[in-house]
């Protein structure tokens, strides 16, 4: 027989963590089946991580460790549906951005329009104004004699 099926204490342990860390993952893969947003998630991280867990369950298939094979096996599922969601719904954003994307009017200048640099300073600085009459007036002001 391949595995042996027979669990001690140390085995529940494995379990225990195992069934903890592969949960893990469940609050992840709900929230992005739902919203299908996955602009803030690392391709590269899950990637590394369906790598990293899949070499983990051959691991605990070498070594026939009931514990490790299960939690790597759900690990398994749950990172490969987050890497599946990521690469299918990062391509229909990319492709729902193209199409909602005016087609570019060729008269129009490459100005970005908007106030000018000069405009948001001046701005800035007639918000000011008020702060700076305060401080002239403390300015003024002995401080620490009575």
């Amino acid at each position: 027989m391949i595995l042996d099926i027979t669990l001690n204490w140390v085995e529940y342990v494995g379990l225990a963590a195992g069934t903890l860390t592969s949960a893990a993952y469940l609050p992840q893969v709900w929230k992005t089946w739902r919203t299908k947003a996955v602009g803030d998630i690392s391709l590269f991280m899950y990637l590394s991580m369906f790598l990293g867990v899949l070499l983990w369950l051959a691991y605990g298939i070498l070594i026939k460790a009931p514990a490790v094979i299960a939690a790597n096996c759900a690990g398994l599922l749950l990172v490969g549906g987050m890497l599946r969601m990521k690469i299918k719904y990062r391509r229909l954003a990319k492709a729902a951005a193209a199409d909602s994307q005016p087609a570019p009017d060729r008269n129009a200048s490459s100005q970005p329009s908007g106030p000018s640099l000069a405009a948001q300073l001046g701005r800035s600085l007639r918000q000011l104004k008020p702060y700076a009459s305060r401080f002239r007036e403390h300015q003024h002001k002995t401080w620490g004699k009575d």
